[in-house]
């Protein structure tokens, strides 16, 4: 297949940028959008408490691709799963092994980040990593350096290396919940994902839940694509809630606002399909024979309607 792309940038700089008001980034995002003239490459959004998960229980990933490269992560990953394998016919080992395992030996590695990002994490709460490319790049700059001028926060240039280790570091942001649970599981309670689609002109983008949701929850990590306005939001629940009974209540809230989800991945069996794509869905697959109950739809074959 062959598909036309952008010629390939000659000049590549990561801005790294830090806030205490999340309508700073809001303002930023919808006048890069609106008058830049070039498109910026990424805008990768990070909560102060998302970097700091990521920092604890996403160190050994980091480091295994800033020093070997993410060719070694599958290899990594079939020996985490073997260890787990061998771990789980002895009852005296303790469930994930594995990940405990790699989490105390990456106690053993001094920090892994700049001082720049680390200094930016102390003073701010909310962190974007924009990326530009060719003339992109003098246009961000002259407009970072104006609007901080009047507004709340900074940003830095980052180098090189400081610009690749905060792109790993925003990456390896979606493994650092399972971990965190992994390694508190006696005090914690289920893991809970969702991705989340806001409106493009949604300003209040950022999670502030009602206090008898928000009481539920033992973790809250954020981050997401702020550009496309798709975020991540991550849960570790307190013990003993009831996870389908609180998720029923989330989705309800994001109902309210006009988000979609999922975002990035199929409804599957766990979310609804919306009557645009189950119509989809039978017009692809008449016999209902491929993959049936997808999207919580019938089940029976030739979509047939299914008795309570």
């Amino acid at each position: 297949m062959r598909l036309d792309t952008y010629p390939i940038a000659k000049r590549q700089q990561v801005f790294y940028i830090g806030t205490n008001d999340p309508d700073v980034l809001t303002k930023i995002r919808r006048d890069v959008l609106s008058s830049f003239k070039s498109l910026p490459v990424s805008g990768e959004y990070l909560h102060r408490d998302c970097y700091d998960a990521s920092k604890k229980y996403g160190k050994d990933t980091f480091i295994v691709i800033d020093k070997f490269g993410s060719k070694y992560i599958p290899a990594l990953f079939s020996i985490k799963r073997k260890v787990d394998h061998i771990a789980d016919k002895f009852k005296f080992l303790p469930n994930k092994l594995s990940d405990r395992m790699m989490q105390y030996f990456s106690y053993l590695w001094p920090n892994h980040l700049p001082k720049k990002m680390e200094a930016y994490r102390e003073q701010y709460e909310h962190h974007w990593i924009l990326e530009m490319s060719d003339q992109g790049v003098d246009e961000a700059k002259a407009y970072l350096d104006t609007f901080f001028q009047s507004n709340e926060g900074n940003y830095f240039e980052c180098t090189p290396d400081e610009g690749d280790k905060a792109i790993l570091h925003r990456f390896v942001a979606g493994g650092a919940i399972g971990r965190c649970q992994a390694m508190n599981s006696k005090e914690m309670g289920a893991i809970m994902t969702m991705d989340i689609a806001f409106p493009r002109n949604e300003k209040d983008w950022f999670e502030t839940l009602p206090a008898e949701i928000d009481d539920l929850i033992a973790v809250k990590l954020y981050y997401g694509h702020l550009f496309c306005h798709v975020m991540h939001h991550n849960y570790i629940l307190k013990k003993g809630v009831d996870a389908k009974a609180l998720k029923l209540k989330l989705l309800a809230l994001f109902d309210a606002r006009g988000a979609e989800y999922p975002a990035e991945h199929n409804v599957g069996h766990e979310y609804m399909a919306k009557p645009a794509l189950k119509t989809f869905y039978k017009k692809l697959d008449p016999t209902n024979t491929f993959n049936p109950g997808i999207g919580k739809t019938s089940k029976l074959k030739y979509w047939a309607k299914q008795s309570k």
